[in-house]
């Protein structure tokens, strides 16, 4: 890095100097002299070509990335991806109904994607949705990745990106399980959940794990039933319009039903590692089973399968209304 003398010139505070100047120095001939322009000098240090040009290239780099993230195409597919996820959640409370009435089948995403794929033109429809959930997915990568740069604070940073990553994690996990279903292949959520409950627990600290696995499922769904109750996923939205109301019905019961859901399951983690049963952590499904075996339990289950349908009907609201 060289130093450069110039002749003083009176430049406003906070005005970039030319040649590449950042940071100057007042210098006077010596104390009790006036500030004569002819009597002070500038000592500046110029940034190097060199990091100049690695610098302009980063911001270009990420500039890129940002208007590729958002690219028109991108949040279409991304919107799409909501309107799968609401097909889904309705799904699953139909057959979280025929549950309560009587009758088998499983409540969770395998068994809704498995009932979307008995359709006619069911395996069309799994690609697509493995696309669009995809799409949601990488769309939410970016908020994690560029969103939360514009928070000054470290604490929302985190707060921001954390969410953001977490739904990216969940949404392509769907992309994956439609994937899979479109493929020809299947695997019962449930036992997926009790076989990944067994190879933690045979880990070091598993158990510690899977107790802190439950506490955060249970934690998700209290924030599930909070948004809920305040309605404050309403701020997801842009103004409905009309269908305000509806929307805010919907989205109220949805949340805090898909909350009552997610606590069960989770509490049913902590089960299996409290008695080192890894049986009994049998994801949605189970959690759903587990709300009807209970006393009225079968209305329980009527209800909350209602508000997962409702979540569902939500979800495709968000994908119209949505701030993308």
């Amino acid at each position: 890095m060289t130093a450069i003398v110039y002749p003083l010139r009176r430049i406003p505070a906070g005005q970039v100097c030319p040649h590449g100047i950042y940071r100057s120095t007042l210098k006077h001939s010596h104390r009790g002299q006036g500030t004569d322009a002819s009597e002070q000098m500038i000592s500046v240090r110029s940034k190097g070509p060199a990091m100049g040009n690695a610098s302009e290239k980063a911001n270009r780099a990420v500039s890129g990335a940002a208007s590729a993230s958002r690219s028109p195409a991108l949040r279409v597919l991304a919107r799409a991806g909501y309107v799968f996820i609401g097909l889904l959640h309705i799904l699953i409370g139909v057959i979280a109904l025929q549950i309560a009435g009587g009758q088998g089948g499983e409540a969770d995403q395998t068994g809704a994607i498995g009932a979307v794929a008995s359709k006619p033109g069911g395996v069309f429809l799994l690609w697509a949705g493995a696309v669009a959930c995809a799409a949601l997915a990488l769309w939410m990568v970016s908020e994690a990745v560029f969103e939360a740069r514009s928070q000054s604070e470290s604490k929302k940073k985190l707060q921001k990106a954390g969410t953001a990553g977490g739904k990216a994690l969940v949404f392509g996990v769907l992309a994956f399980t439609f994937a899979v279903f479109a493929t020809g292949g299947s695997k019962s959520s449930s036992q997926s959940a009790t076989d990944f409950t067994a190879k933690l627990m045979a880990a070091p600290a598993g158990v510690v794990l899977l107790v802190v696995v439950g506490l955060a499922i249970i934690g998700a769904g209290g924030y599930y039933a909070y948004k809920g109750f305040s309605r404050h996923f309403m701020e997801d939205l842009q103004d409905p319009g009309n269908a305000r109301t509806a929307v805010e019905w919907t989205g109220s019961v949805g949340y805090v039903a898909k909350g009552v859901v997610l606590a069960v399951v989770g509490v049913l983690v902590i089960a299996a590692a409290v008695t080192a049963d890894p049986s009994k952590s049998t994801g949605l499904d189970g959690g759903l089973k587990t709300l009807g075996s209970q006393p009225y339990g079968t209305v329980l289950l009527a209800v909350i399968a209602v508000g997962l349908a409702c979540y569902g009907v939500y979800s495709m609201a968000r994908a119209r209304y949505g701030r993308f």
